[in-house]
């Protein structure tokens, strides 16, 4: 009987030992974009003015900004002025007598300069440096 029990104690610890367990990696598949910066100067001369000369507007190419972009993504702008690359505004902002604003849609940024100044006298904006910046994001559900 205690062979018989012996042999039982071994064939189980056997088994035991020499079974193996399958792993499974469960992963998440993630549609990312990644993150990309684009800059480009704007001249004060390529800023279109409405009719009430107080507005002041821009449209810039930006075939990069797609629809996955568009519409999972973020568009970020930034402005600097006088060439000083060392310093950025973000917008919407106001930055001296102009409130700064910004629209999108798929291939194009609008950049708006709405003029609040005191003295009645609007002039286009000075040139600037303009960074758009394209992040993505996954969808969340609606």
């Amino acid at each position: 009987m205690k062979r018989l029990l012996l042999a039982a104690l071994i064939g189980t610890a056997a088994l035991v030992s020499f079974s193996s367990c399958k792993k499974e990696y469960i992963t998440q598949e993630v549609n990312v974009l990644d993150g990309v910066t684009f800059s480009t100067n704007v001249k004060s001369s390529s800023w279109a003015v409405d009719q009430s000369g107080y507005s002041f507007s821009n449209e810039l190419d930006f075939p990069e900004l797609d629809a996955k972009y568009f519409n999972f993504g973020h568009v970020g702008v930034a402005i600097s002025f006088d060439n000083d690359k060392d310093f950025f505004i973000n917008i919407p902002s106001a930055v001296g007598p102009y409130n700064y604003r910004v629209e999108y849609k798929i291939g194009k940024v609008y950049l708006y300069a709405d003029y609040v100044g005191n003295d009645n006298k609007p002039v286009r904006p000075t040139d600037m440096f303009v960074k758009v910046t394209l992040t993505d994001a996954t969808n969340g559900g609606n």
